[in-house]
Protein backbone atom coordinates (compact mmCIF):
# COMPACT_ATOMS: atom_id res chain seq x y z
CA UNK A 1 0.00 0.00 0.00
CA UNK A 2 1.02 3.83 -0.86
CA UNK A 3 -0.45 6.89 0.40
CA UNK A 4 -1.67 9.87 -2.67
CA UNK A 5 -3.50 12.62 -2.24
CA UNK A 6 -6.36 14.24 -4.09
CA UNK A 7 -7.03 17.26 -4.97
CA UNK A 8 -10.41 17.37 -3.01
CA UNK A 9 -7.57 18.04 0.24
CA UNK A 10 -6.86 21.34 -0.85
CA UNK A 11 -10.25 22.57 -2.09
CA UNK A 12 -10.17 25.48 0.15
CA UNK A 13 -7.28 26.86 -1.85
CA UNK A 14 -7.68 25.65 -4.91
CA UNK A 15 -11.09 27.00 -5.62
CA UNK A 16 -10.34 30.40 -4.27
CA UNK A 17 -7.11 30.25 -6.74
CA UNK A 18 -4.79 31.03 -3.69
CA UNK A 19 -3.21 27.52 -5.32
CA UNK A 20 -2.53 26.27 -9.01
CA UNK A 21 -3.17 22.16 -9.59
CA UNK A 22 0.25 22.64 -10.99
CA UNK A 23 1.35 24.34 -7.76
CA UNK A 24 -0.36 21.82 -5.89
CA UNK A 25 0.93 18.77 -7.14
CA UNK A 26 4.91 20.04 -6.13
CA UNK A 27 2.83 20.04 -2.60
CA UNK A 28 2.13 16.47 -3.05
CA UNK A 29 5.74 15.34 -3.88
CA UNK A 30 7.85 18.02 -2.56
CA UNK A 31 5.53 19.01 1.27
CA UNK A 32 4.03 15.87 1.48
CA UNK A 33 6.52 13.52 -0.28
CA UNK A 34 3.65 11.09 -1.43
CA UNK A 35 3.93 9.18 -4.77
CA UNK A 36 0.39 9.95 -6.44
CA UNK A 37 -2.32 12.27 -7.05
CA UNK A 38 -6.03 12.21 -7.43
CA UNK A 39 -7.85 15.11 -9.73
CA UNK A 40 -11.11 16.25 -9.73
CA UNK A 41 -12.74 17.09 -12.50
CA UNK A 42 -13.28 20.49 -11.31
CA UNK A 43 -9.84 21.24 -10.55
CA UNK A 44 -8.92 20.69 -13.89
CA UNK A 45 -11.46 22.35 -15.65
CA UNK A 46 -12.21 22.09 -19.47
CA UNK A 47 -10.35 19.22 -20.19
CA UNK A 48 -8.64 20.32 -23.67
CA UNK A 49 -5.85 18.26 -25.17
CA UNK A 50 -3.58 21.58 -23.87
CA UNK A 51 -4.68 21.11 -20.23
CA UNK A 52 -4.27 17.89 -19.98
CA UNK A 53 -1.09 17.23 -20.93
CA UNK A 54 0.06 20.74 -19.09
CA UNK A 55 -1.07 18.64 -16.01
CA UNK A 56 -0.22 14.94 -17.50
CA UNK A 57 3.70 16.12 -17.61
CA UNK A 58 4.12 18.40 -14.72
CA UNK A 59 3.14 15.31 -12.58
CA UNK A 60 5.79 13.37 -14.47
CA UNK A 61 8.26 16.36 -13.56
CA UNK A 62 7.17 15.80 -9.63
CA UNK A 63 7.66 12.19 -9.83
CA UNK A 64 3.81 11.47 -9.20
CA UNK A 65 1.52 9.28 -11.02
CA UNK A 66 -1.97 10.46 -11.60
CA UNK A 67 -3.85 7.33 -9.96
CA UNK A 68 -7.14 8.30 -10.50
CA UNK A 69 -9.72 11.38 -11.98
CA UNK A 70 -12.35 12.01 -9.74
CA UNK A 71 -15.30 12.60 -11.97
CA UNK A 72 -18.61 13.86 -10.71
CA UNK A 73 -21.34 12.50 -12.49
CA UNK A 74 -24.68 11.06 -11.94
CA UNK A 75 -26.59 8.32 -13.50
CA UNK A 76 -29.67 7.96 -11.19
CA UNK A 77 -31.36 11.10 -13.22
CA UNK A 78 -35.13 10.35 -13.94
CA UNK A 79 -35.20 12.28 -17.24
CA UNK A 80 -33.43 10.01 -20.37
CA UNK A 81 -32.05 12.94 -21.98
CA UNK A 82 -30.04 14.80 -18.99
CA UNK A 83 -29.00 10.97 -17.69
CA UNK A 84 -27.59 10.36 -21.68
CA UNK A 85 -25.63 13.79 -21.08
CA UNK A 86 -24.12 12.28 -18.03
CA UNK A 87 -23.18 9.51 -19.79
CA UNK A 88 -21.15 11.28 -22.85
CA UNK A 89 -19.68 13.50 -20.32
CA UNK A 90 -18.64 10.40 -18.88
CA UNK A 91 -17.02 8.78 -21.92
CA UNK A 92 -15.63 12.50 -22.70
CA UNK A 93 -13.67 11.89 -19.32
CA UNK A 94 -12.67 8.30 -20.55
CA UNK A 95 -11.04 10.26 -23.14
CA UNK A 96 -9.32 12.62 -21.23
CA UNK A 97 -8.32 10.08 -18.51
CA UNK A 98 -6.39 8.16 -20.97
CA UNK A 99 -5.09 11.19 -22.52
CA UNK A 100 -3.44 11.98 -18.24
CA UNK A 101 -2.22 8.41 -18.41
CA UNK A 102 -4.47 7.92 -15.14
CA UNK A 103 -4.55 4.49 -13.72
CA UNK A 104 -8.35 4.91 -13.10
CA UNK A 105 -11.54 7.37 -13.71
CA UNK A 106 -14.17 7.47 -10.94
CA UNK A 107 -17.82 6.66 -11.56
CA UNK A 108 -20.56 6.89 -9.50
CA UNK A 109 -24.08 5.47 -9.92
CA UNK A 110 -25.77 8.14 -8.55
CA UNK A 111 -28.38 9.76 -6.48
CA UNK A 112 -32.17 8.60 -7.34
CA UNK A 113 -34.58 11.01 -8.02
CA UNK A 114 -37.88 9.80 -7.06
CA UNK A 115 -38.16 6.05 -6.10
CA UNK A 116 -34.79 4.16 -5.80
CA UNK A 117 -36.06 0.92 -7.15
CA UNK A 118 -37.49 2.63 -9.95
CA UNK A 119 -34.34 4.43 -11.04
CA UNK A 120 -32.26 1.36 -10.39
CA UNK A 121 -32.03 -0.24 -13.72
CA UNK A 122 -31.46 2.77 -15.67
CA UNK A 123 -28.42 3.38 -13.34
CA UNK A 124 -27.43 -0.09 -14.24
CA UNK A 125 -28.02 0.73 -17.65
CA UNK A 126 -26.17 3.69 -17.74
CA UNK A 127 -23.16 1.94 -16.11
CA UNK A 128 -23.45 -0.50 -18.85
CA UNK A 129 -22.91 1.73 -21.41
CA UNK A 130 -20.18 3.50 -20.10
CA UNK A 131 -18.11 0.49 -19.14
CA UNK A 132 -18.51 -0.87 -22.57
CA UNK A 133 -16.73 2.35 -23.87
CA UNK A 134 -13.99 1.82 -21.00
CA UNK A 135 -13.13 -1.86 -22.40
CA UNK A 136 -12.86 -0.41 -25.86
CA UNK A 137 -10.40 2.86 -24.65
CA UNK A 138 -8.84 0.26 -22.72
CA UNK A 139 -9.84 2.74 -19.35
CA UNK A 140 -10.44 1.25 -15.89
CA UNK A 141 -13.46 2.52 -13.97
CA UNK A 142 -14.11 3.05 -10.31
CA UNK A 143 -17.60 3.57 -8.81
CA UNK A 144 -17.62 4.89 -5.63
CA UNK A 145 -19.40 4.05 -2.35
CA UNK A 146 -20.74 7.47 -1.89
CA UNK A 147 -24.19 6.84 0.00
CA UNK A 148 -25.64 10.46 0.80
CA UNK A 149 -28.89 9.64 -0.27
CA UNK A 150 -27.39 7.44 -3.01
CA UNK A 151 -27.35 4.22 -4.57
CA UNK A 152 -24.66 2.71 -3.30
CA UNK A 153 -24.75 2.74 0.80
CA UNK A 154 -23.76 -0.47 1.76
CA UNK A 155 -21.51 -3.81 0.20
CA UNK A 156 -25.01 -5.25 -0.65
CA UNK A 157 -25.21 -2.29 -3.34
CA UNK A 158 -22.03 -2.71 -4.51
CA UNK A 159 -22.04 -6.47 -4.90
CA UNK A 160 -25.55 -6.27 -6.54
CA UNK A 161 -24.26 -3.58 -9.25
CA UNK A 162 -21.14 -5.16 -9.83
CA UNK A 163 -23.38 -8.44 -10.13
CA UNK A 164 -25.67 -6.88 -13.11
CA UNK A 165 -23.17 -4.83 -14.92
CA UNK A 166 -20.63 -7.00 -15.29
CA UNK A 167 -17.52 -5.47 -16.61
CA UNK A 168 -14.18 -6.30 -16.59
CA UNK A 169 -13.68 -2.62 -16.26
CA UNK A 170 -14.99 -1.69 -13.31
CA UNK A 171 -13.72 -2.07 -9.73
CA UNK A 172 -14.52 -0.37 -6.56
CA UNK A 173 -13.40 3.02 -5.01
CA UNK A 174 -13.31 2.18 -1.56
CA UNK A 175 -14.22 5.18 1.28
CA UNK A 176 -13.44 4.06 4.18
CA UNK A 177 -16.36 6.93 5.51
CA UNK A 178 -18.80 6.53 3.57
CA UNK A 179 -20.88 2.66 3.73
CA UNK A 180 -23.86 3.87 6.34
CA UNK A 181 -22.45 0.65 8.84
CA UNK A 182 -19.15 1.69 8.09
CA UNK A 183 -16.82 -1.38 9.00
CA UNK A 184 -18.80 -4.32 8.62
CA UNK A 185 -19.14 -4.10 4.47
CA UNK A 186 -15.49 -2.04 4.27
CA UNK A 187 -14.47 -5.75 5.64
CA UNK A 188 -17.00 -7.09 2.77
CA UNK A 189 -15.83 -5.25 0.04
CA UNK A 190 -12.09 -4.51 0.91
CA UNK A 191 -11.18 -7.23 -1.71
CA UNK A 192 -13.64 -5.67 -4.89
CA UNK A 193 -10.79 -2.46 -4.26
CA UNK A 194 -8.85 -1.35 -7.07
CA UNK A 195 -8.15 2.35 -5.43
CA UNK A 196 -9.29 3.56 -2.00
CA UNK A 197 -10.23 6.62 -0.13
CA UNK A 198 -9.38 7.42 3.36
CA UNK A 199 -11.56 10.15 4.20
CA UNK A 200 -11.28 12.67 7.16
CA UNK A 201 -13.48 15.54 8.23
CA UNK A 202 -11.94 16.28 11.79
CA UNK A 203 -8.78 16.06 12.22
CA UNK A 204 -6.97 15.52 16.05
CA UNK A 205 -3.41 16.83 16.76
CA UNK A 206 -2.22 13.28 15.82
CA UNK A 207 -4.08 12.98 12.38
CA UNK A 208 -6.65 10.39 13.27
CA UNK A 209 -10.25 11.08 12.69
CA UNK A 210 -12.55 10.01 15.48
CA UNK A 211 -15.34 9.43 13.07
CA UNK A 212 -13.30 6.53 10.72
CA UNK A 213 -11.58 4.06 12.42
CA UNK A 214 -8.72 4.00 9.53
CA UNK A 215 -6.39 1.07 11.25
CA UNK A 216 -9.69 -1.34 11.29
CA UNK A 217 -9.76 -0.31 7.36
CA UNK A 218 -5.96 -1.02 6.53
CA UNK A 219 -6.13 -3.89 8.46
CA UNK A 220 -9.19 -4.82 6.15
CA UNK A 221 -7.35 -4.59 3.06
CA UNK A 222 -3.84 -5.81 4.27
CA UNK A 223 -5.66 -9.10 5.11
CA UNK A 224 -7.23 -9.08 1.53
CA UNK A 225 -3.84 -8.40 -0.09
CA UNK A 226 -4.54 -4.65 -1.10
CA UNK A 227 -1.60 -3.38 -2.62
CA UNK A 228 -2.41 -0.25 -4.32
CA UNK A 229 -3.01 3.63 -3.64
CA UNK A 230 -4.78 4.92 -0.39
CA UNK A 231 -5.63 8.31 -1.27
CA UNK A 232 -5.92 11.19 1.32
CA UNK A 233 -9.67 12.74 0.72
CA UNK A 234 -9.79 15.26 3.33
CA UNK A 235 -13.27 17.42 3.87
CA UNK A 236 -13.35 19.53 7.27
CA UNK A 237 -13.15 23.06 8.12
CA UNK A 238 -9.78 23.47 8.82
CA UNK A 239 -7.23 24.68 5.95
CA UNK A 240 -5.83 21.27 3.90
CA UNK A 241 -2.55 23.63 4.29
CA UNK A 242 -2.21 22.44 7.80
CA UNK A 243 -4.44 19.16 8.39
CA UNK A 244 -3.35 17.26 5.65
CA UNK A 245 0.38 16.72 6.82
CA UNK A 246 -0.44 15.52 9.99
CA UNK A 247 -3.03 12.94 8.44
CA UNK A 248 0.02 12.17 5.90
CA UNK A 249 2.18 11.55 8.85
CA UNK A 250 -0.73 9.41 10.26
CA UNK A 251 -1.36 6.90 7.70
CA UNK A 252 2.84 6.69 6.95
CA UNK A 253 2.48 4.97 10.20
CA UNK A 254 -0.46 3.02 10.23
CA UNK A 255 0.50 1.50 6.94
CA UNK A 256 3.78 0.69 8.25
CA UNK A 257 2.60 -1.03 11.05
CA UNK A 258 -0.01 -3.42 8.98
Amino acid sequence: MYLGCSSESYSDLLDAGRLTLPEWLRVCAEDLGVGAVELEDKHIGEPTPGRLDELRDAAARYGLEIVNVALMNNFGLADDARRRAEEARTVEWIEASRRLGSRFLRTFAGWPEGDRAARWPAMLGALRAVCGRAETAGVRLVMENHNHGGFVQTAADVEAIFRDVGSPALGLLLDTGNYLDGAPSIARTAGLAWHVHAKFTRVGADGRDAGVDQDAAIRALRDVGYAGCISVEYEGEESGRTAVPRIVSYLRRAIEHA
